[in-house]
């Protein structure tokens, strides 16, 4: 997978969870190789950063615009061309990870 396929309109839901994220990436206008975009949930929306190394996709969202609020690692599945993504979500430092699924909604 590659920044230009993680580019997109994506849904993430969390196990054991009913809640649904929408994230919305783009090219970063800085960082060559990177992502920029938004996480919005019911009653919020937040910054997020990202890229893909060695075929780990690493998302970064903050809440408050400057440090870290949350981290999504995951990898692509096999066989979705790209448009699925398992991995494991972290909200801040001390909470425990939760599983995720993003798979892509538009291109």
């Amino acid at each position: 997978m590659s920044d230009r396929q993680l580019q997109g309109e994506w849904t993430a839901s969390m196990a054991g969870g009913e809640e649904t994220a929408r994230m919305v990436l783009g090219p970063h206008p800085d960082w060559e190789g990177n992502v920029k975009g938004r996480i919005s949930r019911p009653g919020s929306s937040h910054p997020m950063v990202g890229d893909v190394n060695e075929g780990t996709v690493t998302l970064e969202e903050s809440a408050d615009g400057s440090r870290i609020t949350g981290t999504w690692l995951g990898e692509v599945v096999d066989g979705s061309c790209g448009t699925e993504i398992h991995g494991n979500y972290q909200e801040g430092e001390n909470a425990p990870p939760r599983a995720f699924i993003m798979r892509k909604a538009r291109p």
